[in-house]
């Protein structure tokens, strides 16, 4: 988990101001070769799940790192995804409710689609006969931190259950369609590897049924750490319940199966920071608030889900402590970071990091209260470089008619 040292804040807010998305590329390789790793003993193909963060310079070091590809949900990540190198065949399209503009786009774009309803088969087989798919296939078993987030059970929008495979085959077989992939998605934020385990035994149990299957996917949604003193993933047992399944896959099959995974938040998540400043203190009651110069459309977790997010006072970290209600410059109720944390007394003007901010932070970000985006910075050892410049007035009311 990268904290940034009083220095290093203390570079960046004068050098960039505050609030600031500060990455550590160091952590962003590590998480490649963590997961290189811990999948070795089977060919296995990183694709990275870019709605986590679309920051190109991330991108480029991810792609620098070792990751083999990219999952895509919109057709501009696809060409966010070929700007940086990323070919056809490195770029997996994973959408939802999809309009015919977008399946043509992909199909254009000669990018396979991971299709998960038979709506959006039937359209695509229909404009692209002979191609190439992948199928988006429903376990019914959900995995998450919070219920939004569960992808992959029975009450969830996404992919298709077993009991849809029949017709699956007849349009199929109609457009002569080939099905060289089955994929799931469980959810995003896991830790237990059985339920994961029983998961990816059906995902291998369906992809017996069609012939042409060349690679199976098991999605993303690792967990992270929110917390310093978590326990980081055991990613080990992930990837032995996946290669389990696969070479059983393999044996029936005849042939050898490409692994996948679909890693966001598990890349990025634990390389970046949000910095902000404290800029009021007030006590209401029993509650002792410390107001910051960022607010929910900067990292909107806390307020969407009631994520936690651990937050350390980077300026005074060997005070006494305070709990304190860490909240933003939002005019909303719900615009709270921390509902009740301890750390070093806060003093207007302090520096805090709010940890773990990489993933679904920048990403969500948004101009609410007509506020800019925040600053974005890469730190690489001793360089530090800006990413993404922080939102003038002009900048955002030049999209405008």
């Amino acid at each position: 988990m990268y904290i940034p040292d009083q220095a290093t804040a203390e570079a960046v807010a004068e050098n960039f101001g505050t609030p600031t998305y500060i990455t550590d590329a160091n952590t962003l390789r590590n998480r490649v070769k963590e997961m290189n790793d811990a999948f070795k003993e089977t060919p296995t193909q990183i694709f990275y799940a870019v709605k986590a963060n679309y920051n190109p310079s991330i991108l480029r070091t991810l792609k620098e790192a070792g990751v083999y590809g990219i999952d895509c949900v919109s057709p501009f990540e696809v060409e966010l995804a070929k700007e940086i190198g990323f070919t056809s065949d490195q770029i997996i399209f994973t959408g939802i409710a999809s309009s015919d503009e977008e399946l043509k786009f992909v199909g254009d774009a000669e990018v396979v689609p991971n299709i998960g309803s038979l709506s959006e088969l039937k359209r695509f087989a229909e404009m692209f006969p002979g191609r190439e798919i992948s199928i988006r296939f429903s376990p019914n078993i959900g995995l998450g931190e919070f219920d939004f987030v569960q992808t992959g059970g029975s009450e969830s929008k996404f992919g298709i259950v077993g009991s849809k495979l029949d017709a699956v085959h007849e349009i199929t077989k109609k457009h002569k369609i080939t099905i060289s992939g089955l994929h799931m998605h469980l959810g995003s934020g896991f830790y237990d590897s059985d339920a994961f385990d029983s998961a990816v035994e059906l995902l291998a149990h369906a992809a017996r049924r069609f012939p042409d299957v060349r690679s199976i996917d098991v999605g993303g949604g690792f967990g992270v750490r929110y917390r310093v003193n978590d326990h980081p993933l055991d990613l080990p047992s992930f990837a032995k319940a996946s290669i389990k399944h696969l070479k059983e896959l393999e044996k029936d099959m005849g042939r050898e199966i490409v692994l996948r995974v679909e890693p966001g938040k598990f890349l990025v998540s634990e390389s970046t920071v949000l910095l902000v400043r404290a800029t009021m203190l007030k006590e209401k009651g029993p509650t002792h608030f410390a107001g910051v110069d960022a607010g929910f459309n900067t990292l909107l977790r806390p307020a969407m889900y009631g994520a936690y997010h651990e937050i350390i006072n980077v300026s005074n970290p060997n005070d006494e402590s305070e709990r304190y209600e860490v909240v933003g410059n939002v005019c909303e109720t719900g615009d709270i970071f921390n509902r009740d944390i301890s750390m070093p007394n806060v003093r207007e003007g302090d520096l805090l990091a709010i940890l773990t901010a990489g993933g679904y932070g920048s990403a969500m970000s948004s101009n609410y209260n007509l506020r800019p985006f925040a600053a974005e910075v890469l730190v690489d050892g001793d360089e530090t470089t800006l990413t993404r410049k922080r939102q003038t007035y002009d900048d955002i009311m030049q999209q405008f008619c």
